[in-house]
């Protein structure tokens, strides 16, 4: 690649990274807000079930079997080769596996609905809601998931801005609607009516959308061949068990609290899981964009940029995962007595989210590895590392339970996934051939070394002030972070050149000394315009 063309590339990575974030952080904010009204108005042992049934469709949505993740990375190399009539049949092949996938959630989702729904009614005392509201979130989750082959199209095109303003158009009618039915008849059945008919109308735009942006794509039974459903395959299967542990590792915890304790706990283990997955999740957000990348750069051969964009998205995730971690530590009892407006909360929750939160510098890290991993292909290894993760999960969280309640769950979650992320770290820097100190000095040495102050005054306004309205709260956060964004700037070197500190500092001095304006010309005149020729 030529020195012209690399701000290019790396110019379209960021362009597509900062929309795909701002979608995501848009899905978070509504998130945020909803939770603490949702739970007021639901009550505690409703929003529990909610919780726990998301949960399980979390699970049938292995059923993906990694196809969506195989539907990416090929369609961004070949789209990028110019294999059209190999895309054809791969994107034929993975719709096929799609529409069977659908087919197989609503029969095992229909099964596990009569089977857990008089168990989930009884112990939150509802009234008879929660068969029909779990038969139609399984029938949402039956017909989207062949329908989300087209945004995986649209993340391989790298179709990141249009795709997002999909996403944004489709979250501000859900949240209307979710608000509306709640304040007229709060149930689960009918949040569950807008989460449907809003999904589907989501995805219905993504499937205009790619038809508009890739006229050529033809999706026909007589593509599907053998030899493709054997390419699939070899990706996919890799990418199911990756899933497959993940799905063990965020949503198990749920699960166990809801079986051995009681659908409360479920809520209070939520409240502070759910915003340490906000926190990845919106960071993961960005990092998403990086496996069409890789995935274009390795099939041109261009390992040394490869290299570089690892290097810099890490750094650029932990100066952004580091800061929202230590917010969480310091400021996190003062945020949930505002947040959910009950002092209650910090005694069952805080403990949870501060032993979650302590991973999250670890958690982004490794999402730009894992980005690297996918977009090559070489996700076997992942996949085994990913799958001991969720095995040891589990197996703590099934012990560490009864002894501890959430916060042995919190610590069964937290350990082993700090492992797991150092592992494929260190399988992506072998891949690209970074060694430890290279990765390490220009990853993680910046971002500590600003994160260290802030550190320090985060300790020291917690225990000066009582931070006891949203006002304070914001204070407290911007006497920290506004010299720590303006350090970072610096550091990172992103002013615009009149801009600099170095030139500030220069033209500061110009006009401070005193024989600059003395020996300056009093008409200067102006130089000679050079003229082409």
């Amino acid at each position: 690649m030529t020195d012209r063309s690399k701000p290019v590339v790396q110019r379209r990575l960021l362009r597509g990274a900062l929309t795909n974030w701002l979608a995501f952080a848009a899905v978070m904010a509504s998130s945020f807000f909803l939770a603490p009204y949702l739970i007021r108005r639901l009550g505690d042992a409703t929003y529990g079930v909610w919780g726990f049934v998301e949960s399980i469709l979390a699970y049938l949505t292995l059923l993906d079997l990694g196809v969506a993740a195989c539907v990416t990375r090929y369609v961004a190399k070949l789209h990028t080769t110019g294999e059209r009539d190999e895309l054809n049949r791969l994107v034929s092949s993975c719709l096929a596996l799609f529409c069977i996938a659908g087919g197989a959630i609503l029969a095992i989702g229909t099964g596990l609905s009569w089977w857990l729904a008089p168990t989930l009614q009884a112990k939150a005392d509802l009234a008879g809601n929660v068969l029909p509201f779990m038969l139609l979130m399984v029938a949402n989750l039956a017909v989207t998931l062949p329908l989300g082959i087209y945004p995986s199209i649209l993340d391989g095109l790298e179709r990141y801005t249009q795709k997002s303003l999909i996403r944004l158009v489709a979250l501000v009618v859900r949240v209307a609607g979710i608000v509306a039915v709640t304040e007229l008849s709060p149930g689960l059945f009918g949040l569950g009516m807008v989460l449907t008919l809003t999904n589907l109308a989501e995805h219905l735009a993504y499937v205009l959308l790619v038809r508009r942006v890739m006229p050529e794509l033809v999706l026909s039974r007589r593509l599907v061949d053998r030899v493709t459903l054997a390419r699939v395959k070899g990706y996919s299967v890799d990418a199911f068990l990756a899933m497959l542990a993940g799905r063990i590792t965020v949503q198990t915890a749920a699960v166990v609290i809801g079986m051995m304790i009681s659908a409360v706990a479920v809520t209070h283990f939520l409240i502070a899981s759910r915003l340490v997955e906000m926190a990845k999740s919106l960071l993961r957000s960005a990092t998403t964009t990086l496996t069409p990348a890789f995935s274009s750069l390795e099939a041109q051969g261009k390992i040394d940029e490869m290299r570089a964009i690892y290097l810099t998205a890490t750094r650029l995730s932990l100066l952004l995962g580091l800061p929202l971690a230590l917010g969480m530590i310091w400021f996190g009892p003062a945020f949930l007595t505002r947040w959910l407006h009950s002092a209650e909360y910090v005694t069952v929750s805080y403990p949870t989210l501060w032993i979650l939160a302590a991973t999250l510098p670890f958690v982004v890290a490794q999402s730009a590895a894992a980005r690297v991993l996918y977009g090559v292909g070489r996700l076997r290894g992942f996949a085994r590392m990913a799958l001991v993760e969720a095995a040891v999960n589990l197996t703590l969280s099934l012990i560490l339970v009864r002894s501890m309640g959430i916060q042995g769950v919190a610590i069964a979650v937290a350990i082993p996934n700090v492992l797991f992320c150092i592992a494929v770290i260190v399988t992506a820097c072998s891949h690209l051939q970074i060694r430890a100190s290279v990765y390490l000095r220009t990853a993680w040495l910046r971002p500590i070394a600003l994160n260290l102050p802030l550190a320090l005054a985060g300790w020291a306004i917690t225990r000066s002030f009582p931070l006891e309205t949203w006002g304070e709260l914001a204070l407290a956060g911007a006497v920290g972070g506004l010299p720590y964004l303006l350090m970072v700037a610096i550091t990172e070197g992103k002013f615009p050149k009149w801009l600099a500190p170095r030139e500030l500092l220069k033209r500061m001095a110009g006009k401070l000394s005193p024989g600059a304006r003395a020996s300056a010309p009093a008409n200067p005149t102006p130089a000679p315009r050079a003229t082409g020729g």
